[in-house]
């Protein structure tokens, strides 16, 4: 059967997921409390052969010899001066930390020893220091109290928050702080101004008297200070209204909070006091696992903001067919962020009967300038997906609510993805694209650990490279809390001044 599947079968599936994909999946209530679970099943060694568009399989690297899944989640990157790293969560398997400067050879050249699940990752600078957070879903447990980040912050068994790490020096990740939140850190995200974390829990049963998000203050990353827990809408006879996962906008003025049931538009003008101003209730969408915006011209010249909203239905159970959920897209320009309207639905063009392993969308990257976007599929692997139509999509007038499209349409187009029988990608980024739209793509996998694809640009052309940011501290930052750096910092001047003194005192004292 080809990949778009036997025409029988592909309008099956379409009126399926257009009809009943919010019946379609019970909820799996358990599945994010402790961390997604590997679905896919693998041999003594990874495959290395799969199928593909206008991509390839690079390379991969295991986090632990056992031959069994390595139980990969987020993925973050960083430059540091020449060197650039790929950061890789796992579900208790600790931080690690690889260098990806040479993509085809990928090297792994520490690992931050916390055995805590879900691993989300954020990355930021304060002071002269790199940080990147690291989640704990549910209480760390007794093999997070003992590892090193539990035993460094004198962690007990039944804490659950984020953890705070300092990666200035990466091959010598050291814990800063700990940030205790009770029902745990599914998801935490860092305002663009590296001052605040907001904290999704994720919880299916809400945590409290009604949801909310936990805000910190982390301007002093080694003394974080509790905000608030600000409230949100409960959705009654839902699966739950607790938030999922928050993006921020780029100038931190918004932020969209992926909610279960529920997707909502903040203001976060005051980050320490944000205000709702915009509530998506979707019954196409099963599970608000991400919402992410996107800022465009359409061709008129008129520009228009499109929320991207993905759908892990059910929770990344089980699957018994392929695509799963999907991508659904909200107008949010202007007035409509309060009132967003639906302009259709995007499904990964794999159309498949399932033996158990999950099939569904999961973690993305949208790049603006580049008008791409990246997606993890789990089973269905990774893809590479072109936007540059999705402002027209939302200017025209006939956009419907109801417009479904299989790979390609509703403003979106599918131009590569590899799978492999034995994906299982949980997530799938990349830090660097070159003009005609090559990149290498890196996927963090619940089964085969880390991967890296190369992308060829064949089916996009040229775009707006995307460079890293070099994150490498200037030799004479400040570092907060950094022990003797600091200390010279504040000794060298006043060794300069008692020098100047001296010589002072001893030219008045040679004319006296």
């Amino acid at each position: 059967m080809s990949r778009a599947g036997h025409p029988a079968l592909r309008a099956l599936l379409a009126l399926g997921l257009a009809a009943v994909a919010p019946v379609l999946a019970a909820p799996a209530v358990s599945a994010h409390q402790a961390g997604d679970l590997p679905t896919n099943t693998r041999g003594a060694q990874v495959e290395t052969e799969g199928e593909g568009q206008a991509m390839e399989f690079v390379a991969n690297l295991q986090y632990n010899d056992s031959g069994e899944a390595q139980n990969g989640s987020d993925i973050e990157f960083m430059r540091l001066g020449k060197k650039e790293y790929a950061l890789a969560g796992t579900l208790r398997e600790g931080l690690q930390i690889i260098d990806i400067t040479r993509p085809r050879k990928p090297k792994r050249v520490a690992v931050y020893d916390c055995a805590i699940s879900q691993g989300d990752i954020q990355v930021w600078t304060r002071r002269g220091r790199v940080l990147a957070s690291y989640t704990a879903d549910g209480t760390v447990g007794a093999a997070g109290a003992a590892s090193r980040c539990g035993r460094d912050l004198d962690l007990a068994a039944d804490d659950a928050g984020t953890v705070i790490v300092d990666l200035t020096k990466p091959k010598k990740p050291q814990s800063v702080s700990f940030l205790p939140v009770g029902a745990g850190s599914h998801n935490m995200t860092i305002h663009p101004s590296g001052k605040y974390l907001y904290n999704s829990n994720s919880d299916l049963l809400t945590a409290g008297v009604s949801p909310f998000i936990t805000i910190y203050d982390i301007s002093a990353p080694t003394k974080p200070r509790f905000v608030q827990d600000f409230g949100i809408p409960f959705v009654p006879t839902s699966l739950g209204s607790e938030s999922h996962d928050i993006t921020f906008s780029a100038d931190g003025t918004r932020a969209y909070s992926a909610a279960l049931s529920q997707t909502l538009v903040l203001d976060t003008t005051d980050p320490a006091d944000p205000e709702i101003i915009g509530q998506i209730i979707d019954p196409a969408v099963n599970v608000a696992h991400q919402a992410d915006p996107i800022t465009m011209k359409d061709s008129d010249g008129v520009e228009r903001t499109v929320l991207v909203v993905t759908d892990e239905r059910a929770g990344a159970a089980a699957s018994v067919e392929c695509p799963g959920g999907g991508l659904h897209l909200y107008d949010i320009t202007g007035d409509l962020e309060t009132a967003p309207a639906k302009i259709g639905a995007w499904f990964a063009p794999a159309f498949s009967l399932q033996d158990g392993s999950t099939c569904t969308s999961h973690v993305l990257r949208i790049y603006p300038r580049q008008k791409l976007m990246t997606i993890a599929w789990y089973a269905q692997g990774v893809r590479v997906i072109d936007l540059s139509g999705l402002a027209d999509a939302a200017a025209d007038p006939l956009a419907n609510p109801l417009a479904i499209a299989f790979g390609d349409g509703v403003g979106m187009t599918e131009v590569g993805y590899y799978t492999l029988p034995d994906s299982d990608s949980w997530s799938f980024k990349t830090n660097k694209i070159k003009r005609d739209g090559s990149f290498f793509g890196y996927s963090n996998d619940l089964v085969r650990g880390f991967d890296v694809f190369r992308y060829d640009g064949s089916t996009i052309g040229d775009v707006k490279p995307l460079k890293p940011k070099n994150l490498k501290p200037k030799a004479s930052a400040r570092v907060e809390g950094s022990g003797r750096s600091a200390s010279l910092v504040l000794l060298v001047p006043a060794a300069v001044g008692g020098l100047l003194l001296h010589r002072v005192g001893a030219r008045r004292r040679r004319t006296a």
